[in-house]
């Protein structure tokens, strides 16, 4: 991020910010922003369009107009990974031939796949490298407790060693997890106060696997309506969708191992049931009264991660489909 800030000193003509971590995608675009666009009058010289949306290509003649009232106009192309063939054609034309006094900015988590054989994303990320400014931000290199610490700062928050590690037990490598996490385990302790590992464990642990487990119960009991809503309250709280699905997989298999320890009447120790709890004696119910089909669930698990890993359509989507065809069975 610091070579990105010392380029904004004298800006490029096209910066290219891409990744899937989308707090240092977040950080980036609000940085190269930051620079070029401040103040009441910013419409007259900020444009902003979005991959896939009508009027796209219009980032064209938004970047020829002599910028008004700022030495430079912005123009802005988000979630580039959704780009058709026409846009990246058009930003491909563009990137090789910038004009004088506009940055055009283009994010977004990847560049789309090759199209018949012509690979338009690795042609306008070279071309960009060229003429201006490319970042990825896939989370390499980073580490993770300085990380967090970085992210405790504003709060006035110490994170020790100790709970460093146990929120990447929680959510791994990913960043925009980590973040969130930290920042609620900040709240928690207020101004002043350390994060440890039996803070961690009590604000993000528990809650997270309590609220995931709302979601679970709704697909147990087939209602596609609770799942929707569950599932939009979760999504529009920050949380990944490849992490929920992950914890809505892990719940919905323990659900599975319930119902066949009870079929079986071995002990939970013997079948090898890890259900909190405060919920066991509900997943025994709910699996009595609506028995489930272990074929049909773990076809539908596997499926949906194959297409977690290679769908085009988006996290988000295959997540989304992945609840409301489990809840409507």
């Amino acid at each position: 991020m610091d070579a990105l800030r010392r380029s904004l000193s004298n800006p490029a003509p096209v910066y290219v910010c891409l990744g899937d971590q989308g707090v240092l995608l977040s950080e980036a675009t609000a940085l190269v922003r930051g620079a070029l666009v401040s103040g009441p009058m910013s419409a007259f010289y900020h444009g902003i369009f979005v991959a896939g949306e009508e009027g796209a290509l219009g980032f064209v003649d938004a970047a020829r107009q002599v910028p008004v009232m700022a030495p430079r106009r912005l123009v802005e192309v988000r979630q580039v990974q959704d780009a058709n063939v026409a846009l990246l054609d058009a930003l491909l034309a563009y990137v090789a031939a910038p004009v004088e006094g506009t940055v055009l900015l283009v994010s977004g988590q990847r560049m789309p796949a090759a199209v018949g054989g012509v690979d338009r994303g690795v042609r306008i990320v070279n071309a960009a490298k060229k003429s201006g400014y490319v970042e990825k931000f896939d989370g390499e290199g980073v580490d993770l407790l300085s990380f967090a610490r970085a992210r405790a700062e504003p709060w006035g928050v110490r994170v020790s060693a100790a709970a460093g590690q146990k929120l990447r037990e929680l959510g791994g490598d990913d960043l925009d997890t980590l973040a969130g996490n930290v920042e609620r385990c900040a709240g928690f302790v207020g101004e002043g106060g350390e994060i440890t590992p039996e803070v961690v464990e009590s604000v993000c642990a528990s809650t997270a696997e309590a609220d995931v487990w709302k979601l679970t119960d709704a697909i147990v009991a087939r209602d596609a309506d609770t799942a929707l809503a569950e599932m939009h309250r979760l999504l529009e709280d920050g949380e990944p969708s490849h992490r929920l699905q992950a914890s809505v997989a892990w719940q919905l298999r323990q659900v599975l191992l319930v119902q066949d320890a009870a079929r079986r009447k071995i002990s939970d120790k013997e079948a090898g049931i890890r259900v909190p709890a405060f919920k066991l004696r509900a997943v025994r119910a709910a699996v009595e009264a609506r028995p489930v089909s272990p074929s049909a669930w773990l076809e539908e698990l596997a499926v949906a991660s194959r297409r977690m890993n290679s769908s085009r359509a988006g996290d988000r989507r295959v997540f989304e489909a992945f609840v409301m065809r489990l809840a409507g069975r």
